[in-house]
């Protein structure tokens, strides 16, 4: 699994943890918290409003997943 969508409609991709540090600490995602205090901290979560390229960002997810990219 690379990429799913959260029951409130987030986009929440894997991806290195070094990148979900880089997409919070620019205040465009969060990490993914499935439960209360359950941090994925591979799994980034992104609002509905964010203007990343999500389809960029699946490609670079199944890379990172060992999988092959489109």
């Amino acid at each position: 699994m690379f990429a799913t969508l959260s029951s409130d409609g987030a986009f929440v991709v894997k991806l290195p943890r070094q990148r979900v540090d880089a997409f919070v600490a620019a205040g465009e995602g969060r990490p993914f918290e499935p439960g209360p205090g359950r941090v994925m901290k591979e799994w980034l979560e992104l609002g509905v409003a964010c203007r990343q390229d999500w389809t960029s960002l699946a490609e670079e997810a199944v890379a990172f997943v060992g999988g092959t990219p489109r």
